[in-house]
């Protein structure tokens, strides 16, 4: 009897290039404007993409840290959107997740920037507007933004504030330069968080109903990686070849989630990072072990993934996991020792990213 044959569905148009020293490799011919994270661009990297940019930088800002907000995404359009009349303007955009992030929606430019904060709000470009080419390079290893079309603006002006989920069809960058010498300015806090973010991804992407066998292998070596290479990074030992690492574990957990999006775990870790003040990384990362456990009791063929995620098959995965996260300053959180718990739970499957979760009982958006 014949196979059945798997119909798999894939669609990433970002042109990626990769290596240390990729930067230096850059050329355009033609207008660009650049948002740059202050923080994590050196002088020295500053400098080479002026120059070689040369008379093509129509335009510069800085992203000087903080929530990817609304707000701060209208004033950029403002500041950059002046000097992008050419539709052929690339927009450039080096940094962490924010930075790229808010490039996303500055790329889209309008013909009235008074309906910025609505079109955001609304998920809905009008009907007039000019999609600009983009360029990501990320300088952080964790969130894998270069790569997929989702953009995160936080709504800091409503009441409560709100995560907004900026993902038009055609939101993929053209192209991602992903260097991993952009990330050595990263300090270890800040590394640390961006490692639990690309395990959170990988994660995130087995336990997915969307899941597949390419995204779940891109996972599974994203995951493996991050566990093996994290502690060896905050130790001190082989920091270059365990930041390469990691760099490349954050695309490939990008190029999962590109495909799957994020599920349980980014649901619940938005009210952390807002009210706590908590990193994303570190939001996602304390309900890992409790998702884990859920993705198990949930489905035996996921159960048999995660099995993969480490050596020893003897432990329970989760306890695992839970052992490690403590080794790398994470104390994890359960929602199921309490009603109020409960509910909450509850309410975060029903939400846009708990759909996607394979233990939520409604379907995937």
């Amino acid at each position: 009897m014949a196979a059945q044959a798997l119909h798999l569905g894939w669609h990433n148009p970002v042109h990626i290039t990769w290596g240390c020293g990729a930067l230096y490799g850059l050329q355009l011919d033609q207008p660009a404007v650049v948002l740059a994270d202050r923080a994590a661009l050196s002088v020295e990297n500053a400098d080479f993409l002026r120059q070689s940019l040369g008379t093509h930088c129509a335009g510069w800002a800085w992203y000087e840290g903080g929530l990817a907000s609304v707000e701060m995404a209208r004033q950029l359009c403002q500041t950059l959107w002046p000097a992008m009349q050419d539709p052929s303007t690339t927009v450039i955009a080096l940094g962490g997740g924010s930075t790229l992030d808010l490039a996303k929606a500055l790329r889209f430019r309008l013909a009235d920037a008074s309906l910025c904060a609505k079109t955001w709000r609304n998920k809905q470009l009008p009907a007039i507007y000019e999609r600009h080419p983009l360029w990501l390079l990320p300088t952080t290893a964790g969130t894998g933004s270069e790569v997929t079309r989702w953009a995160t603006l936080w709504d800091t002006q409503a009441r409560p504030a709100v995560k907004l989920s900026w993902a038009p069809m055609d939101g993929f960058a053209e192209r991602a330069i992903v260097d991993p010498d952009l990330t050595l300015r990263c300090p270890l806090p800040q590394s640390r968080d961006c490692a639990l973010d690309t395990l959170a991804h990988a994660l995130e992407s087995v336990w997915n109903k969307k899941s597949n066998p390419i995204t779940q292998a891109l996972a599974l070596e994203a995951a493996r990686t991050v566990i093996a290479q994290l502690p060896l990074l905050l130790d001190g030992h082989g920091a270059d070849a365990t930041r390469i690492a990691l760099a490349r574990a954050s695309l490939l957990a990008g190029l999962a989630m590109s495909q799957t999006q994020t599920a349980l775990a980014h649901a619940l870790s938005y009210d952390l990072t807002l009210h706590e003040n908590m990193p994303h990384g570190h939001a996602c990362a304390v309900w890992l072990p409790m998702v884990w456990e859920l993705a198990e009791q949930s489905s035996p063929a996921c159960a048999a993934m995660l099995q993969r995620v480490f050596d020893d098959a003897q432990t329970p995965g989760a306890q695992q996991l839970t052992q490690w996260l403590g080794s790398v300053g994470v104390s994890p959180r359960d929602l199921r020792n309490s009603v109020s718990g409960r509910e909450h739970l509850s309410l975060e499957l029903g939400s846009a990213r708990g759909r996607n979760f394979i233990g939520s009982p409604i379907d995937a958006p």
